[in-house]
This record gives C-alpha cells, sequence and structure tokens, in this order.
C-alpha cells in the first residue's frame, strides 16, 4: 500500500510540475506588464506636454525626475522578476523595452531638457536643428523598441491562446 501511495504521490507531483503556467496565469501577467507599460508612457507624456506647454522649469524637472524614477524602478523590478516560463520572451520584451527608453531618457530627453533651459537669447540655430534631430532620435530608438515589444506580446497571446485588447 505503502508502494501505491508513493508511486501516486510521485506520479501527481511530476504532473504538477510539468503543467506550466495557464493561460489565466499568462493573462495576469500580460495584464502586469501593459499595467507597468502605460504607466511610463503616462510618465512620459507629462514630461513632453510639460515642455510643450511651456510650463514651470520645476515642474519639468519635476517630471522628468518622476520619469526616470519610474524607469530605474521597472528595470529592477523585471530584472528581479523571475521567469514566467522557460522562454521568458515577455517578460526579457518589457526589460528591453523599459531599458532603451531609460537610456533615451537619460541622454535625448536629457539633452532637450539642457537646450530648453537655456535662455531665449542663448538659443542658437544649431539648438533648433539639433531639438529636431533628437526628436527624430527618440522616435525613432522608442518606436523600434515599442514594435519589438508589441511583436513578442502578440507571441506571448498566440502561445497561450488569449486574445489581445
Amino acid at each position: 500500500m505503502k508502494k501505491i501511495f508513493l508511486l501516486f504521490s510521485f506520479v501527481f507531483a511530476a504532473t504538477l510540475i510539468s503543467c506550466g503556467p495557464t493561460t489565466d496565469d499568462a493573462i495576469k501577467h500580460n495584464d502586469k506588464i501593459v499595467a507597468d507599460q502605460k504607466k511610463m508612457l503616462e510618465l512620459e507624456s507629462n514630461f513632453v506636454n510639460s515642455i510643450i506647454d511651456n510650463a514651470k522649469i520645476s515642474i519639468i524637472e519635476n517630471n522628468y525626475g518622476k520619469y526616470i524614477d519610474f524607469l530605474k524602478e521597472t528595470e529592477q523590478k523585471y530584472a528581479d522578476m523571475k521567469s514566467f516560463d522557460d522562454k521568458d520572451t515577455f517578460r526579457k520584451a518589457m526589460i528591453d523595452l523599459v531599458g532603451t527608453f531609460k537610456k533615451v531618457a537619460e541622454n535625448e530627453y536629457k539633452e532637450m531638457l539642457d537646450i530648453f533651459k537655456k535662455d531665449i537669447d542663448e538659443l542658437s540655430e544649431k539648438d533648433f536643428n539639433r531639438w529636431e534631430e533628437l526628436t527624430n532620435i527618440i522616435d525613432e530608438k522608442e518606436g523600434k523598441a515599442n514594435n519589438a515589444f508589441l511583436d513578442a506580446q502578440k507571441e506571448f497571446a498566440k502561445e497561450y491562446k488569449f486574445e489581445l485588447q
């Protein structure tokens, strides 16, 4: 009787281990990642819109700080997170997305902020041209990263048989 119980326990444990994440688990994982992505984009928009609206420099810098802090925290959160499955492509795609946005914020957005903080009398044609270059660089880098993220998300949804909304 003990042998049968031991065999049954072993088979049951092996079955649980081999099951892996369910579709519901994948949907919850997707939703958590998308919530962080939305928050990231919202904070970026707040920063950019404060520049567009010609807000006080203290407000712009505060929005920039909130955005950078969120990117750093989120990058660490996903780096520390355990793998969802053997492939782990969607979590890694989020790490790549956040990493790209963080680099853009630390480089291109920082340079734009430096240009914006100049007195109007100090601005030159070179500054205006550089601003336009930075805008194009940001669009290209973030667009490419976002497309790669969306491709990974679509593949993740396909693999776990759920539809994205």
